[in-house]
């Protein structure tokens, strides 16, 4: 998965926003400001030796799994770029920051689920939201206009705008492609047959429920909420179930961002 994440993002990089010069962000944006001042030293050689003194910094800050990981994705991008040569012909400078953030985002994505990182700045961000809590959007926010900040001495207004858009469709991918395995449907059931119908669902549907005792605020009839975590394949079969036992029951669907836990997603350590 770190390798398909590496490849991917390098793709979107090389076949799309190179032939742009976009200036992406984190870490291989500096590399790549670096490489536009002194490209005596390729961006893969910017990329890496920007990169050791992080992990240098980073070895005891972090578990060694998340270390490696991160060290191993570091070794794949350093490994793809100057290789990696293709053109994906998009001339359109909006169309090619969309389709770039895209790609990119993507393979930021797939990276970041496995709990691995793209390099010394995602440990670095680890290690201060651990220590200091500060957050990861906040990080990155700070990183991109220090980056955007330092390009604007080579670059032209419209590349850091469209850079600016290729970096926020990257992150809108990065979040969906993170969450994508892990969104469930969240089912709040309002109904006075709450036992009969937590027996019928977690017998017949496999379904966990959990049970809210209430009081109606107009009847003043004791009430049970039954809370339960599903899917989109099992939803309309949950609610059939229910109403079959109450077809007073008011049926209550949410969409979530992200699930983990118990019997529903494992989740994965740092």
């Amino acid at each position: 998965m770190l390798w398909l994440g590496a490849f991917v993002y390098v793709l979107g990089y090389n076949g799309i926003a190179a032939h742009q010069g976009f200036v992406p962000g984190a870490l291989y944006g500096l590399a790549v400001v670096g490489n536009n001042y002194a490209p005596s030293l390729s961006l893969a050689q910017w990329y890496f030796f920007m990169n050791v003194p992080l992990f240098l910094v980073a070895w005891k800050g972090v578990s060694r799994r998340f270390f490696f990981l991160n060290l191993f994705t570091m070794g794949m991008v350093t490994i793809l770029t100057p290789y990696v040569h293709v053109d994906f012909g998009i001339h359109n400078e909006i169309y090619a920051a969309i389709s770039a953030g895209a790609l990119m985002g993507a393979g930021c994505g797939i990276i970041l689920r496995t709990y691995g990182g793209g390099g010394g700045l995602d440990v670095i961000a680890v290690i201060l939201n651990q220590k200091y809590g500060l957050r990861f959007g906040v990080f990155y926010f700070l990183v991109n206009a220090s980056v955007m900040g330092v390009a604007l001495s080579r670059y032209t207004p419209d590349k850091i705008i469209a850079s600016l858009v290729m970096l926020f469709i990257s992150s809108v991918l990065t979040e969906y492609v993170l969450s994508m395995f892990n969104q469930r449907k969240a089912v709040r059931i309002l109904t006075t047959r709450g036992q009969e119908l937590v027996t019928k669902i977690t017998d017949t549907r496999k379904v966990h429920a959990t049970v809210f005792q209430g009081k109606g605020g107009y009847t003043g009839q004791n009430v049970d909420m039954v809370f339960s975590v599903t899917d989109n394949l099992r939803l309309r079969a949950l609610e059939q179930a229910v109403m079959e036992v109450d077809p007073d029951a008011i049926f209550i669907v949410e969409n979530t961002f992200s699930v983990v836990g118990g019997s529903i997603a494992k989740r994965k350590q740092y």
